[in-house]
């Protein structure tokens, strides 16, 4: 929780409350909403590095995040993290970068999986939200045999 909302931070939105009042209806709260605009944009992101890659798993991967991460929405996203310079998520530069140098492509997509690992173990304590709860857990174990596998 203390990484989620020092990402919100740094990127000058106001963190969750610790303890979120979920909606009466689904469990859905302030923290589940946070947390899916963030992997939402940080997966769109990552995938135009892992595009300089051949790595059609991780492509795959990416993208079956990203549709299960948009049917938790409750209203129309919005990107509110483009352009930021946050853990697991490449930035324009990086990308840049990684299309003329294999070498920063292997360190940038290393970088993302990490990073990105480390919000998700931050996050799931947070996520109350059973059907979001289990977005995280498909993302955790997507980033962790990603890494395993090299």
């Amino acid at each position: 929780m203390l990484l989620l909302a020092g990402l919100l931070v740094a990127c000058q939105q106001a963190p969750p409350p610790s303890s979120p009042a979920p909606s009466p209806q689904n469990g859905y709260g302030a923290t589940e909403r946070a947390f899916v605009e963030l992997a939402i944009a940080t997966d769109e992101q990552a995938l135009k590095l892992l595009d300089l890659t051949d790595s059609a798993e991780l492509k795959e991967n990416r993208n079956i995040e990203l549709a299960e991460l948009r049917k938790l929405l409750d209203a129309p996203y919005v990107n509110n993290h483009a352009g930021h310079d946050m853990p697991g998520m490449p930035t324009d530069a990086e990308i840049q970068l990684a299309s003329t140098n294999p070498d920063a492509l292997k360190q940038f997509v290393r970088t993302h999986l990490t990073e990105s690992l480390e919000v998700l173990k931050s996050a799931g304590p947070a996520i109350t939200h059973p059907p979001t709860a289990e977005v995280v857990e498909l993302m955790r174990r997507h980033r962790t045999a990603e890494l395993a596998a090299g």
